[in-house]
């Protein structure tokens, strides 16, 4: 969804969308693998702490990417660093996975990735 044509920040938000619209849907609420294992084992396993770190590293640097190519549009401003707002960009996934496994409705989640959106 990040790499689809069309404004940066509306493909931000509607992939953001779609991860808490998955998550949401399980009946069982398991979440996301990565997110759980780096909340779980990260303290006790070096090889699942590794594995987890290079996917968020991926993720992060999508990110990155998508907010250079929105500096570029003029849909971000020039002086935000893309360092930085991928790096939040990750923390909001993550926190938004974490909020999906307990949330009562998508209201309190979608105000998450509205709020995000907007910060940018």
């Amino acid at each position: 969804m990040l790499e689809e044509p069309g404004p940066v920040k509306a493909r931000l938000r509607k992939a953001l969308g779609f991860l808490v619209e998955t998550d949401l849907a399980d009946p069982d609420r398991r979440g996301c693998m990565a997110v759980n294992t780096a909340a779980e084992l990260a303290a006790t396993d070096q090889v699942a702490t590794e594995l987890v770190q290079r996917m968020f590293a991926r993720t992060e640097d999508a990110f990155r990417a998508l907010i250079e190519e929105g500096q570029r549009s003029g849909e971000i401003a020039p002086e935000r660093d893309p360092a930085a707002l991928g790096s939040l960009l990750l923390n909001t996934v993550v926190g938004l996975r974490l909020m999906a496994r307990i949330a009562e409705s998508l209201d309190l989640l979608v105000q998450v990735i509205d709020a995000t959106v907007d910060s940018l």
